[in-house]
């Protein structure tokens, strides 16, 4: 089974100290140092700096910023249900395009709430809080092997797969999302070769995604964005993999809209003028049923902007913008669902028209969590 299994822990609570401990991306891959806290301004700060960034991964840390909140609240159910809705949106509020840290600090504060009315006792309340939390984790790496077990008869002997940003176990837990159907077709024996995208400024791609296909003794090839579409037409590229932080699913055309990391809408924009030209490269995404938004529209889903530090910089500190010149940052982009050929979750593959196809994986999600 290898490549199937990763050894990476991206997150996790510590019982033993009641804080939160996580594997700090920005310093992958030349070290892996483990950050931990207690404190929620400080765990803010790590979600904004991208110490913990991905979708899924937000969803987690979410959960466990909310359970966080209640167990450093020294007081009534109420005074705990009270802080966990002041300070978790806070927490839901730091990074706004990902749809998942909002859903898992709802999580717990869903649970505490139930609690709460129950007449539970904050001792109990405090508990409830970080086993929802890592029932959310549990839940995250399960969905992660179901999305490989989904994907992987997308995966073919011979594929030359091109894949953005990352949206591997760094970002998604367990085998991650875009990566999942990989792995889990590698680990049954099918052979194939990756074109890793830089995805600039900060290089997840080149730094975190070849560093965990790598690992997993999967062929990597690092690309600049700017090679790739030349190198998809001279390598004959089968299909680009992609991860999300959103997916729309409003029951309208925008429904398998998706906002992913900047440069996923121009390697989808690749694929489909390289299907025009004869070539048949596939543009899938995979992501678990969290990630999609079954209220919002495209005129509602704000793009974060982050600093222009990130673009003006290199890592090692050099300047490579000149002073005074301005710059642009939007950490995503958006796709729309005409240029997806799937879109790969943990209860199955949903193709166009997604407004149906999605429909259903979204009614079996809600089933499963009033379980």
């Amino acid at each position: 089974m290898e490549g199937r299994f990763t050894s990476i822990v991206p997150i996790r609570w510590n019982d033993g100290r009641g804080e939160i401990v996580w594997l700090d991306n920005t310093q992958i891959p030349w070290k892996e140092l483990y950050n931990s806290t207690k404190d929620l301004d400080r765990l803010i700060k790590a979600i904004q700096a991208l110490e913990i960034r991905g979708a899924p991964i937000l969803g987690e840390a979410g959960a466990y910023g909310t359970a966080m909140i209640a167990n450093n609240t020294a007081g009534t159910p109420d005074q705990i249900l009270k802080n966990i809705d002041k300070m978790g949106k806070r927490l839901a509020e730091a990074r706004p395009t990902a749809v998942n840290l909002s859903w898992g600090v709802h999580k717990v504060q869903e649970a505490v709430k139930a609690a709460v009315e129950r007449g539970e006792s904050s001792d109990a309340i405090k508990e409830l809080a970080v086993s929802t939390a890592k029932r959310v984790q549990e839940d995250n790496i399960a969905a992660t092997h179901r999305i490989g077990e989904a994907g992987k008869h997308l995966v073919h002997d011979g594929d030359v797969l091109v894949t953005v940003c990352n949206a591997g176990t760094l970002a998604c837990d367990g085998i991650g999302t875009s990566t999942a159907p990989l792995r889990a077709a590698w680990a049954d024996g099918i052979r194939f070769k990756t074109l890793v995208a830089y995805t600039a400024p900060l290089y997840q791609g080149a730094r975190l995604t070849a560093w965990e296909l790598h690992k997993d003794g999967i062929p990597v090839n690092v690309i600049t964005d700017n090679m790739a579409g030349h190198l998809m037409h001279e390598e004959r590229a089968t299909a680009v993999w992609a991860g999300a932080d959103r997916i729309l699913c409003n029951k309208s055309d925008e429904s398998g809209t998706v906002y992913n990391k900047i440069g996923t809408y121009g390697l989808a924009l690749m694929a489909n003028s390289l299907r025009q030209e004869g070539t048949d490269v596939k543009m899938y995404v995979a992501a678990p049923t969290s990630t999609i938004d079954t209220k919002g529209t495209v005129a509602d889903v704000r793009i974060e902007q982050r600093k222009p530090y990130e673009v003006e910089y290199l890592f090692n500190g050099t300047r490579i913008v000149p002073e005074g010149v301005g710059v642009l940052n939007p950490a995503f982009d958006r796709t729309p669902p005409n240029l997806v050929s799937a879109i790969v979750t943990e209860l199955g593959v949903a193709e166009f028209p997604y407004d149906r196809s999605l429909k259903g994986f979204i009614e079996q999600s809600a089933m499963h969590a009033k379980k």
